[in-house]
């Protein structure tokens, strides 16, 4: 198929014009693509297992505050007075709730409680009065300490007036019970001593690390719902999606769907991952995330951040090449047209006459003067033409004799 010079120009200028945005898009900017992958999945990465480490320190700490209550030798000595018939600590114990050595100690451990019970379960010694007398024997944190073993409860809504962030008492804060057996020199257990721990800290945990303007870390139980709060709660009022907080009211799932998030899912699989393609958030929206469970405490820390907000600058990057090279594209189709046709009339021009020249008329000429390859072919041709016509004025006269 016959196919025009200027058409072959002008394919010729567009093939390299889009050639280094056919490299860009093929190779630079999957390249490009897949290492901000990696550095934004290294970051939530980083986020969650710092948050686990310090979860799990602060855990710890919590427990260590139970045993170190419950390893007080004045502890013991005041469960035992207790103990019916035992007389020996009464007046030891009188003094010192005397000096309030014991508000000392809840002051000191910082948690929303402390009540001590004795073997049958009723509360002897408290940092509330009104907890004083009361039989906690069927409790799971007091039954594990009456056995010896220290005891952790989930986070979990309290089941008596709590303080909450306002300062006001309320039932159903979240909250989390710590409790350790209280044992004398024996190894035998007088008692139990319960924290009731103020768990803002861990919300303060999760919120202490940032991961740019739309990022956060939560933690979740075992059943898929926050046990912190989430940094878009006022929105998710608004919504009506919570009442007073996120933390044990929302479960995390996708509202399209009402089925758990992937990260969510994932993470009560046991399993440690992310997804740096995005999945729809407990909000709607696209993020990437990283998950990790916690299989000591029943808990998963998960980050996430917006897919907006962490490819949103080599999205622009993109869009701003490719404008860029559109503007660029155009302007080399309008300068290719119009060289492709001055470099091509030349050439029709020189065809033409040849094709002429071809068909007997040795008097056609190229008529372009230029002191390039296209002008020396023209001049060829033209002499060429010439000799063709001085042949064939020579040879005609020697017709018309013989004719004769």
């Amino acid at each position: 198929m016959f196919m025009p010079t200027k058409s072959k120009l002008s394919i010729f200028f567009l093939f390299l014009t889009f050639l280094p945005l056919l490299v860009m898009r093929l190779v630079v900017y999957p390249i490009t693509f897949q290492a901000l992958k990696d550095e934004i999945i290294r970051n939530l990465d980083v986020a969650v297992r710092k948050q686990t480490e310090l979860i799990t320190t602060w855990m710890e700490e919590r427990v260590s505050d139970a045993r170190l209550i419950a390893d007080n030798p004045f502890i013991l000595h005041a469960i035992q007075s207790f103990i019916a018939g035992n007389t020996e600590h009464a007046e030891i114990f009188t003094r010192l709730d005397a000096i309030k050595y014991f508000d000392y100690l809840w002051k000191e451990f910082g948690g929303k409680e402390v009540f001590i019970a004795d073997r049958e379960g009723i509360v002897r010694i408290a940092s509330k009065k009104g907890l004083i007398g009361e039989n906690i024997s069927s409790k799971d944190y007091f039954r594990s300490a009456l056995n010896g073993a220290y005891f952790t409860s989930n986070i979990i809504p309290s089941d008596v007036p709590v303080e909450n962030e306002s300062g006001i008492a309320e039932t159903g804060v979240p909250t989390l019970l710590v409790s350790a057996p209280i044992k004398d020199k024996s190894n035998f257990v007088a008692g139990t001593v319960t924290l009731r721990i103020d768990v803002s800290d861990v919300k303060t945990i999760m919120q202490n690390i940032h991961i740019g303007m739309t990022g956060e870390t939560y933690l979740i139980d075992g059943h898929g719902y926050m046990l912190t709060e989430s940094r878009f709660v006022e929105d998710l009022k608004t919504q009506q999606r919570v009442k007073k907080r996120s933390a044990l009211e929302l479960k995390v799932t996708d509202p399209g769907t009402n089925n758990l998030t992937r990260g969510v899912r994932e993470c009560l699989n046991g399993s440690e991952g992310f997804d740096a393609d995005g999945y729809t958030d407990y909000r709607g929206v696209k993020v990437l995330g990283f998950w990790k469970w916690m299989p000591d405490y029943g808990w998963g820390v998960i980050a996430e951040v917006d897919v907006n907000e962490g490819y949103g600058k080599l999205y622009e990057l993109r869009n701003y090449v490719l404008f860029i090279f559109g503007m660029v594209a155009m302007g080399v189709i309008i300068v290719a047209f119009f060289l492709s046709k001055k470099i091509s009339a030349p050439i029709y021009c020189i065809a033409e006459t040849a094709r002429t020249i071809a068909g007997g008329r040795y008097n056609a000429r190229v008529i372009y003067k230029a002191n390039d390859e296209l002008g020396e072919l023209a001049g060829a041709i033209n002499k060429m033409a010439e000799t063709l016509e001085s042949r064939s004025q020579m040879t005609a006269p020697q017709t018309d004799e013989k004719g004769m």
